[in-house]
């Protein structure tokens, strides 16, 4: 009986040795693609996902095996609170609208378009069809902002599209959830959906607003830069744990704690300089965390399947650019009365073709149980309009930009 015990305690020990070495051998590639991304200007999500293709294609590099709550545990929070900490939230009231109608009525109205024109068009059941709509419902901000910024657009615009990849993503992510239970229970129980749903939004923001503001009130009794990156950085992740275990969001509870705390914190208790300090070390962590999904997603890619679903994939492209337009121009008609929330034309093409997924599409897919129906399927779809939306739309993102604000 020691001698089972101690085998299997030694071939855990091993493998959590491999997923550590494994791990810090991609920090290390993800670093020098970073490097080499930068050097020649190519956005660093593009250059990440290619070169993790280029790593599988040429055998050099291992997926790590992690379970789908280990997946969202681990890279969820420095996703989310990153964005959420760093948000100028002063600039909420006055571009509510575009955001909201974005954030909100767009994931629900973008995952039930993609998820009928997919059922119809595919094959796919309704439940799969929804729940791969919902996978890519939500947009990534990184490659658009760091355009944006370099190309000078004005900051409102950079604004709505990180505002909106913040709310987007727990909105996403909660209705992905109560999703995969019908997927995967082949059972829709509109009332147990309805009540899962409230239940996880409820407990979510609940969570997250009171840990934010305990965070917030704490670290005005503290001056001492050390603790407060490790009192901030236990917020991401304790917020995500307590709603979690209560069947709340915990991406949600973590986007509501990091905008309390953020806003709190810079108004009324940090220090110029650990307020810097706590910018720097959320972007970094923000860094790390997409640079291990992207290369994760590109390591995953396996050319041979995308090629086999590629008309599923151009259908499902289809479906999200023209389900992200009609957003858009709708927003464009409907703030055209309002002073400060209005939008252009022009801004409304380029929140269009800004509308990027990435990392926590990536990671969705990635987490899909294994006896989710159709997952193969999904996974490659999904896979294939994150690889579009990435390599296609955020390489010549930087021309459109150029063009339409000339």
């Amino acid at each position: 009986m020691l001698l089972i015990e101690y085998a299997v305690d030694s071939s855990a020990t091993h493998s959590a040795i491999e997923t550590v070495r494994t791990s810090a051998w991609l920090l290390l590639v993800a670093t020098l693609i970073g490097m080499t991304a930068r050097r020649f200007r190519v956005p660093y999500a593009v250059a990440l996902v290619i070169g993790g293709v280029a790593l599988h294609e040429l055998h050099v590099g291992t997926l790590p095996r992690l379970e789908p709550d280990v997946l969202f545990f681990v890279f969820l929070p420095p996703l989310l609170f990153d964005a959420a900490f760093r948000l100028e939230t002063g600039r909420v009231r006055a571009l509510a609208a575009p955001v909201l109608l974005l954030a909100v009525a767009g994931v629900f109205a973008s995952a039930l378009f993609v998820g009928l024109v997919c059922h119809v068009s595919l094959d796919l059941s309704i439940a799969s069809a929804l729940l791969l709509g919902a996978m890519v419902a939500a947009t990534d901000p990184i490659a658009v902002v760091s355009i944006f910024h370099e190309l000078k657009v004005p900051d409102r615009l950079a604004f709505i599209v990180e505002a909106e990849s913040l709310v987007n993503d727990g909105m996403a992510i909660t209705l992905y959830a109560v999703l995969l239970d019908w997927a995967v229970t082949g059972k829709f129980r509109t009332a147990h959906s309805l009540v899962t749903f409230i239940e996880e939004v409820g407990f979510g923001i609940g969570v997250g607003v009171v840990t934010g503001l305990v965070a917030a009130n704490i670290t005005n009794l503290i001056d001492d830069h050390l603790i407060e990156m490790c009192l901030s950085v236990s917020l991401a992740y304790g917020s995500y744990l307590i709603a979690d275990s209560i069947g709340g969001s915990g991406a949600l509870a973590c986007v509501a704690a990091g905008v309390i705390h953020g806003a709190l914190g810079r108004s009324s208790t940090m220090r110029g300089n650990v307020n810097q300090t706590l910018n720097d070390l959320w972007e970094f962590l923000g860094f790390i965390a997409n640079a291990f999904v992207f290369l994760l997603l590109g390591l995953s890619v396996r050319i041979g399947e995308l090629i086999d679903n590629g008309t599923r994939i151009i259908v499902a492209i289809a479906a999200v650019l023209v389900s992200r337009l009609f957003l858009t121009w709708g927003i464009h008609a409907v703030t055209q009365e309002q002073a400060h929330g209005r939008t252009s034309r022009n801004e409304a093409a380029i929140l269009t073709w800004g509308g990027l997924r990435g990392a926590l599409t990536a990671a969705l897919a990635l987490a899909l149980p294994a006896d989710t129906p159709h997952r193969d399927q999904i996974v490659a779809i999904a896979f294939g309009v994150v690889m579009f939306t990435i390599l296609v739309q955020g390489s010549t993102l930087r021309v459109v930009v150029r063009k339409l604000t000339a």
